[in-house]
Parts: C-alpha cells; sequence; structure tokens
C-alpha cells in the first residue's frame, strides 16, 4: 500500500514538471524545450530534465513568439521586468496615409481681343510704367547731352520734355558741335586751348613787341608809370577742366591735381587757388584736405577763415586752377 502511494507521488510530480515546460521557438529554425528557471541581462536557463540543464540562452535567438511566451511564463515580477524590453510592440504598425492631391485644369488667362496695336500698351497699368521709365531717361539723357555740348539746360530739357519730339531733339543737340562757354568767347581770339596736365609755368620775358611799344610811347609820358607797367610780371592763365572733356573722379584729382593735396604746398603753387562750378554753387578753394571714391573735401575761404566743403563727383561741371590775382 506504501509503494503504491509512492508511484502516484512520483507520476504526480513528473505531471507537473511536463506542465511547467515549454517548447521555445529560436531564430535559427531549431526550438528548445525545458522550464525557465533564471532570467538575466544575458539570457534565460532552462531545466530540461530532473537534474539537467541547458547553458544559458541569449535573448536575441528566440523569436518574437517565443520572446513573448517566456514574458508571460515569467514567476515573478523581476524575471517579466528582464524581458519586457526584449519583447518587440505587439500593435501593428499603422501604414502612412498618402495624402490625396487632386490636379485641377490649369486656368489659362484671357488673351485681348479686339484690335491690338500700339495703342494697346495704353491699357495696362505695366504699360503706363514703361513709358514712364522711358519718358524719365530721356529727360536725364537730355541733361547730360546739354551739360557735354554745353547748351542751354532749360532749352534742351524742355524740348526733349515733349513727347512726341523728345528722342528727336536729344539726338539733334548731341549731334551739333559743342558750344563755346562765356568765358571762352570773351577771351582773346589768340588764346590757346587749356592743357590737359596742370604746370605752373614761370612769367616768360618781355617779348620784343611790348618793347617796341614801350619805345615808341609819347615822350611826355611819365617815367614812373611806364616803370611800373614793365616790372609787372604777367599772371599765367588759368587752367580749365570741363566736363564732358574730362571725368570727374577720384583718379582725375589725384593725377591732375596732385600737388593740392600738400597741407604746405610748393611754391609753384602757393599762389594759385582751386575753382570749382557745380551744381550747387561756386566754390574756391586753397587745398583738398581729403577725396572719397564720390566726393571730394576742399578747404574754402569764409569771413577770414578755412572751412571744409564736401562736394560730390556729379555735381562738379567745372574745375580751374586760376592764379590768385588773376580777376
Amino acid at each position: 500500500m506504501r509503494s503504491f502511494g509512492l508511484l502516484i507521488g512520483l507520476w504526480m510530480g513528473l505531471m507537473l514538471q511536463g506542465a511547467n515546460a515549454g517548447t521555445y521557438a529560436l531564430a535559427d529554425g531549431t526550438s528548445v524545450s525545458g522550464d525557465p528557471i533564471s532570467y538575466d541581462d544575458a539570457g534565460v536557463l532552462l531545466k530540461t530534465g530532473e537534474d539537467s540543464y541547458s547553458p544559458r540562452i541569449s535573448w536575441g535567438k528566440f523569436t518574437d513568439e517565443a520572446l513573448r511566451q517566456l514574458r508571460n511564463e515569467a514567476k515573478n515580477a523581476h524575471d517579466r521586468a528582464i524581458v519586457e524590453p526584449m519583447v518587440p510592440d505587439e500593435a501593428p504598425l499603422e501604414k502612412s496615409k498618402f495624402r490625396q492631391i487632386t490636379v485641377r485644369p490649369v486656368e489659362m488667362p484671357v488673351r485681348p481681343g479686339g484690335p491690338l496695336g500700339v495703342l494697346a500698351i495704353f491699357s495696362s497699368p505695366l504699360g503706363w510704367m514703361m513709358l514712364l521709365i522711358l519718358y524719365g531717361g530721356n529727360l536725364f539723357a537730355a541733361y547730360e547731352i546739354a551739360i557735354y555740348r554745353k547748351r542751354p539746360l532749360p532749352t534742351v530739357c524742355g524740348l526733349a520734355a515733349i513727347p512726341l519730339i523728345g528722342v528727336a531733339t536729344s539726338l539733334y543737340f548731341l549731334s551739333l558741335p559743342e558750344q563755346a562757354s562765356a568765358e571762352d568767347q570773351s577771351s582773346p581770339s589768340g588764346a590757346t586751348a587749356a592743357p590737359s596736365t596742370y604746370a605752373p609755368e614761370p612769367a616768360p620775358p618781355a617779348s620784343t613787341s611790348a618793347a617796341g611799344e614801350m619805345a615808341a610811347a609819347p615822350a611826355e609820358e611819365e617815367p614812373e608809370a611806364v616803370a611800373s607797367v614793365s616790372s609787372q610780371p604777367k599772371l599765367p592763365e588759368p587752367v580749365v577742366f570741363r566736363r564732358g572733356d574730362f571725368s570727374f573722379n577720384r583718379r582725375f584729382f589725384e593725377t591732375k591735381l596732385t600737388g593740392f593735396f600738400r597741407v604746405v604746398l610748393s611754391a609753384a603753387d602757393k599762389d594759385m587757388l582751386i575753382h570749382i562750378k557745380s551744381d550747387r554753387g561756386n566754390f574756391v578753394g586753397k587745398r583738398i584736405s581729403r577725396i572719397t571714391q564720390s566726393e571730394l573735401y576742399l578747404e574754402v575761404f569764409k569771413e577770414n577763415a578755412t572751412a571744409e566743403e564736401m562736394i560730390p563727383f556729379v555735381e562738379i561741371l567745372e574745375v580751374q586752377i586760376r592764379h590768385k590775382d588773376l580777376p
């Protein structure tokens, strides 16, 4: 009777052991059976028999389904927490939804109808804008032509402002020869043109013709007056640079008026003055204190003192180098 109870107990133990054992699929296609008895970060240890154990199997060798099975069969919360991060998410991935694109027909702009020609430019704001740009460009061209050809600004710009003949008048004045200025007309007919570079010339000796005229003077003329005329030195002629013949920029002043940049002028330049005619007026100075890419600074005379005057290059109409004693 006692042996029979022992057999029944052994059979029940084997049945319980078989109930705890499970089969787990591996990633290589094989499977392993046993009772998981030890979980750690390296893997799981299975009991395959009464006194036999499998080597520790790493978590990476199990399939996803086997990992879920090991998680569900964990005997405590500690074992479940170890295997839980290894189990992939069971929720199916939601497929990305593509936004449906509706292709609408392209609406073509309405083409203008009716008679088309030159007058059609007046039917749109863009056409008016183009006409205003061309009109302003013609007026600016007329302004430059008047300065270049030394023609009256009101006449040239006034005729260029007439819509129908503006371009023709600008071309007409451009084709005309250069008109002499008032100073050129008042100068003697035998005067020569100004040289392109400034170089002070010493006073020439009295000519033989002047000596002959003095010799032919009446005997009753006072000798003191004759001596003052003969002793007065001849002043050098002014050197004139006009817009149109020269481009007024930094290079021009640094090459043509080099001596006037010095703080102490040389003996040849100390009696010379710079006369600048511009759109804002006339300026007379002794030297150029500063110069940039777009303007110069001239030391001018104001109430027995010197001041610095800024003159942009675009406003300069004429530059003269004159002796201080010339009228």
